[in-house]
């Protein structure tokens, strides 16, 4: 059996003759087979060896969603499995865009754990098995598989859910006397007692603008949205009919009052999301809007060790608190496992999907983050102390994932800061979404800048970037991360791949990092010695107390590479693009992403303010067709 690397390297599986991938598995022992994509080559390139008699199983992991217990408890469980992570970690605000390529080219893995659920779905029937006649299915609440239920047909299972209320300094309510409210009365009272202080007492990063959708669905769930009669008028004006006002004018009253009560205010449009939660972790205000995650996190970030726990949304009138379920992923099948030479692997992943509908499984999906609620029937509500509060409104089915407007959202969010900043009034907003909602315009399509005659792989997707980056920069050598594979992601590198056929502005910002760690996207160019050099490429950078590193696409070099040794023996064969030996002395000039390499082996930095993403689209524009770099510039090295 076949010793080797987590690297799928496929080149139209399907397609290939049997005796080139005997070829191939010959040359590399880093190769495996372990996706069922009909795809040009896709590399996933990790950290871990691969175990003897195993099937590897991949699944893609949605952004921000850890399994790394889960995979551990499914590898005890099931010896024959070996599940391989894909992290779908594109930039938030293309998280979407990114899923929707993967399904149009027919580039999925084994199985997807994905959001949001409606992206694609045009391209569900051909790319995603129907689950609707599985014995599995039998076992989730039917109020959570409704929902996400097309013309009788189940293509997604409801992963976990996060928990996500009011997180509160439990600290120091307990050090100021002030009790967790029972009702929105109490609450507005309470915002008002901690505003006196000097403290800010909700503070919402209202500066990302989807958090505004928090405040108005949050304080007007109960009477606006939780019955079925608000369901049928929502789905009435999704489809054009009605005015907003006629369902939604007393919840803009409440959104206004929080703005008089001093809850919500105008410097809280400039706020985001890191802000809201330094701003808790160091007592500058009492109360902000995540989940148990967070209230885990504050010693962690700033070494605070005051205790934290959730409170519910409070709606006026009786019954009004509610929790907001916040689902980190909707789990999917790969269609192409239906197909009679994926038999085998199909039947692991029934078994597979078969335990992840026990409560063993639930519990081992959601053991990394904690505290999730399961939409598995008979699941017992999380114990974790940190969410106490919320259940009372738990144990009595007062809780949902909170509804997004089909036409409006846009306009909708727009208003409500304009409520929040003085420039708008109810009525003003009531006219701004309902012009939007019967509005037949069309969404502005993303600007062309060039063509991708083949399909790239994940190391050519970076060997372009760094192409490009070494051009502009004149430098001797470009480096460009990888945002880490296996569960281990570090949000600084590639993210996603390019596609045969039109290259857009979203297709720069999917294959651009989610930058989340005060890093700019723009450009350095840096010295550093030959021996330093080698010293970056070897352990990369620590991120998340991990000293293993990651890796670098990179151009101006050529190299063997042995992810899996360790740090220091990883290198098996280097020289510059001409062939030359790394002089380790010498200065090299190297184009780098701000924040990407390790600050110690720097000697001189000149910080432009060129964004990497002009850098790219310029380069392409101007090159108008590209195609996957052919220099074997990266070569997997046996370990």
């Amino acid at each position: 059996m076949l010793r080797c690397l987590k690297l799928k390297y496929l080149r139209h599986f399907y397609k290939i003759k049997l005796s080139l991938v005997l070829i191939l598995l010959s040359i590399f022992v880093t190769f495996i087979i372990c996706g069922c994509t009909k795809n040009e080559t896709e590399d996933i390139l990790t950290q871990k060896v691969t175990q003897d008699n195993r099937t590897p199983i991949t699944i893609l992991v949605k952004y921000a969603f850890s399994i790394n217990n889960f995979e551990k408890a499914v590898e005890k469980k099931f010896p024959n499995i070996d599940i391989v992570q894909v992290g779908n970690y594109t930039a938030n605000t293309t998280l979407a865009e990114e899923y929707k390529a993967r399904l149009e080219h027919d580039d999925l893995t084994d199985i997807v754990m994905t959001w949001p659920l409606d992206v694609g779905e045009e391209y569900w029937d051909d790319r995603l098995i129907d689950l609707s006649g599985m014995t599995f299915t039998s076992k989730y609440n039917t109020s959570m598989l409704k929902p996400i239920t097309r013309d009788g047909k189940l293509y997604y299972l409801p992963g976990p859910a996060t928990i996500r209320a009011i997180v509160y300094n439990k600290t120091l309510f307990e050090e100021n006397g002030w009790d967790v409210p029972k009702n929105y009365n109490e609450f507005i009272e309470l915002c008002q007692k901690i505003e006196k202080t000097g403290m800010r007492s909700l503070q919402l990063s209202l500066g990302n603008k989807e958090v505004l959708d928090t405040p108005f669905i949050g304080f007007n769930y109960a009477n606006s949205f939780s019955k079925p009669e608000d369901a049928k008028w929502l789905d009435n004006y999704n489809n054009g009919s009605g005015s907003f006002g006629d369902h939604f004018k007393p919840s803009l009253d409440v959104f206004q009052e929080l703005i008089q009560k001093g809850v919500l205010k105008k410097n809280d449009l400039n706020l985001h999301y890191q802000d809201s939660q330094n701003m808790l972790f160091t007592r500058q205000c009492a109360m902000t809007e995540d989940s148990n995650l967070l209230a885990h996190s504050a010693f962690e970030q700033t070494g605070s060790t005051d205790e934290f726990a959730l409170m519910p949304f409070f709606s006026p009138g009786e019954d009004g608190d509610w929790a907001r379920l916040y689902m980190v992923c909707y789990i999917g099948l790969n269609k192409h496992l239906t197909e009679s030479e994926n038999k085998e692997k199909y039947d692991l992943v029934m078994q597979l999907m078969n335990y992840i509908s026990t409560p063993e499984g639930q519990e081992a999906l959601s053991s990394d983050a904690g505290g999730m609620f399961s939409s598995l029937k008979g699941m017992p509500l999380p114990s974790e102390p940190e969410i106490e509060p919320l259940l009372p409104a738990l144990k009595h089915g007062r809780y949902a994932v909170f509804p997004t407007f089909k036409n409006i959202q846009d306009s909708l969010r727009e208003g409500l800061a304009g409520m929040i900043d003085g420039t708008l009034d109810k009525n003003d907003v009531i006219k701004m979404v309902d012009k939007q909602n019967t509005s037949s315009s069309k969404a502005i399509s993303p600007k062309v800048i060039g063509n991708a005659k083949k399909d790239f792989s994940m190391i050519e997707t970076g060997n372009l970037i760094t192409d490009a980056m070494r051009a502009k920069s004149g430098c001797e050598i470009a480096l460009f991360l990888d945002n880490g594979k296996d569960g281990r992601y570090n949000g600084k590198g590639v993210s996603a791949k390019l596609y045969k056929g039109d290259v857009t502005t979203t297709d720069i910002q999917r294959i651009f990092p989610d930058l989340k760690h005060g890093e700019t996207g723009t450009l350095w160019k840096i010295s550093m010695t030959g021996k330093d050099l080698l010293n970056t490429l070897e352990h990369s950078i620590t991120v998340d107390n991990n000293n293993s590193g990651w890796f670098y696409y990179f151009s101006g070099l050529k190299m063997e590479y042995s992810p899996t040794d360790k740090p220091g023996k990883r290198i098996k064969k280097i020289t510059t693009a001409e062939g030359d030996s790394i002089d380790l002395n010498k200065s090299y000039s190297i184009a780098v992403m701000d924040y990407s390499v390790p600050d110690k082996y720097i000697k001189k930095c000149d910080k432009t303010n060129i964004k990497i993403t002009d850098i790219i689209t310029e380069y392409i524009e101007k090159q108008k067709g590209v195609s996957p770099s052919e220099d074997q510039r990266f070569v997997i090295a046996n370990p």
